[in-house]
């Protein structure tokens, strides 16, 4: 396995010229590599939100997957956000993903990286509802709970279509279990998997997302190892408190540091290793105000544990 940093946390670290690019130089990079040699990760998920892919010209994107190589680090993958692909979602809004899902495939062949972690969930206004109100109800917008079987078919056509695009480099598709989609539950995952029927499709059970989708979800975490463990190649880690306020059915989540939370990640991993995970492990959500700090203690967290054998 390999751990590598989630790049999502960075865009406050972009110069204001950077961020109006969409991505940051080289001069800039260079530090962001430094340090992740420093302490021994093995390369970076890269984040949308830090570098702008869709955007970028192909030549920035080969320059990014080489400045990586020199130092020694790999690109584990793309991580796409909210990029939903089906109702109840305006048709004009999936299209557009559809065509960011592809430019995000030929991003990742450009950089050189291995697959694309993609969650197909809306933001919020795509679907009438407040950022807030996405997490922790009982009924939520996009969920597999209100999905029809027509929008798993729509979105498994989506993804064979995506899967022939993929297939000249071998990049592999991945699905992230995430609130607010059709795949916030290992059986959605599995369902959509199961139709698309390509080898290239992956899963990334992301289980911070599992805990976020419901008021209450159905199973726990080790459920979600278990059942989505052969399908998986990469993986998001973050962990969390979750307060249930009976009287209104919902949920609401703390972050919380890697190994403090309420999922046990020394058994997780374990689930996930025998049942023939040995991908990319992404720490994902940084709970402090420096992120380059909290991940860092994460990543001590999962070395050690590797370490243990426990």
């Amino acid at each position: 396995m390999k751990i590598v940093f989630c790049t999502l946390t960075l865009s406050p670290y972009r110069s204001p010229e950077a961020a109006e690019r969409g991505y940051p130089l080289a001069d800039e990079r260079k530090p962001v590599w430094d340090w992740l040699v420093r302490h021994g990760f093995d390369g970076i998920d890269l984040g949308e939100t830090w570098f702008n892919f869709y955007d970028a010209p192909d030549e920035a994107l080969v320059e990014l997957g080489e400045e990586a190589r020199e130092h020694g680090l790999e690109i584990g993958g793309l991580t796409v956000l909210r990029k939903i692909i089906t109702w109840p979602a305006p048709e004009e809004v999936r299209a557009t993903n559809r065509g960011l899902l592809r430019r995000a495939v030929k991003a990742a062949q450009l950089a050189g990286a291995p697959l694309v972690n993609m969650s197909i969930s809306p933001q919020p206004w795509e679907v009438g509802v407040r950022e807030q109100d996405l997490r922790g109800q009982a009924d939520p917008v996009g969920s597999s709970l209100r999905a029809r079987d027509e929008d798993y078919e729509e979105a498994a056509g989506v993804l064979k279509a995506l899967a022939r695009e993929a297939e000249p480099e071998g990049t592999e598709l991945t699905l992230e279990l995430h609130q607010n989609s059709i795949v916030d539950t290992p059986g959605g995952m599995l369902r959509l998997i199961d139709l698309v029927g390509h080898p290239l499709i992956k899963a990334n059970p992301d289980l911070g997302n599992f805990y976020f989708a419901y008021a209450t979800p159905e199973g726990g975490w080790d459920d979600v190892c278990r059942l989505l463990a052969p399908h998986t190649n990469f993986w998001h880690v973050k962990n969390i408190q979750r307060i249930y306020f009976q009287e209104e059915d919902r949920a609401q989540h703390i972050n919380a540091p890697l190994g403090e939370g309420m999922i046990d990640y020394r058994r997780a991993l374990r689930i996930l290793r025998d049942g023939g995970f040995d991908g990319y492990i992404s720490i994902e959500l940084a709970t402090g105000a420096d992120p380059f700090n909290a991940i860092l203690s994460g990543k001590r967290y999962l070395d050690e544990m590797m370490q243990d054998g426990i």
